[in-house]
């Protein structure tokens, strides 16, 4: 939760655990069973809850696994394009994306959960790195917009997105292998110093 979420009201704050604690319990039976042997049943079960419930919350199992969070798209395009004028696209993005990692150190667990049932089940990959990065096509939008280009037809805010999803990936692909001896964010730094040798604006 974020520092803002004490403002909330008892009844927003509740939606959240609620949300919470099916996503959570997903990935968890995901990462113990494979994701071919979890059922919303099973979930709600678990949860306590209902199943309309838990459609109230996600349109299928796959997605509360992946927990995507709505508000990730508008948050990272503001911060794109309030990012400094002298920032590249691509360094706007990183630094828009990192915002929403910031408490990834804290969040191990769960990512390693996550990266298990990812193993297991690739077909979850483009879910997960919606849910972590905000749509690729809202990246791509926003670099288009901070670009001044169409993002229906230029190539550089797609590319410039597509290469920060894969750093993205990478960097947390790297630090649950390594049994997190590096710190994420050292990682992920180095993984987008890396691409911005070879792609500026």
């Amino acid at each position: 939760m974020t520092a803002a979420d004490p403002a909330l009201g008892l009844r927003e704050r509740k939606k959240r655990a609620t949300r919470k604690a099916l996503a959570d319990t997903a990935l968890r039976m995901a990462a113990e069973r494979g994701i071919d042997d979890v059922t919303v049943e099973a979930v709600t079960d678990a949860v306590g809850v209902s199943v309309r419930t838990f459609f109230n919350y996600f349109p299928c199992l796959e997605d509360a696994i992946t927990r995507p969070i709505q508000e990730d798209a508008e948050r990272i395009r503001r911060a794109v394009l309030n990012a400094p004028p002298a920032f590249t696209a691509l360094q706007a993005l990183r630094e828009a994306i990192a915002q929403e990692l910031a408490h990834i150190e804290e969040d191990h667990e769960r990512w390693e959960l996550q990266m298990a049932v990812l193993r297991t089940s690739p077909s979850l990959l483009s879910r997960f790195l919606a849910a972590q990065g905000a749509d690729e096509r809202a990246l791509v939008a926003a670099v288009a917009e901070r670009l001044g280009q169409d993002p229906e037809s230029a190539l550089r805010p797609r590319l410039v997105a597509h290469a920060a999803i894969a750093a993205v990936r990478a960097s947390v692909e790297v630090w649950v292998a390594s049994g997190r001896t590096r710190t994420f964010q050292s990682i992920y730094h180095e993984a987008f110093t890396a691409l911005a040798a070879g792609l500026n604006d």
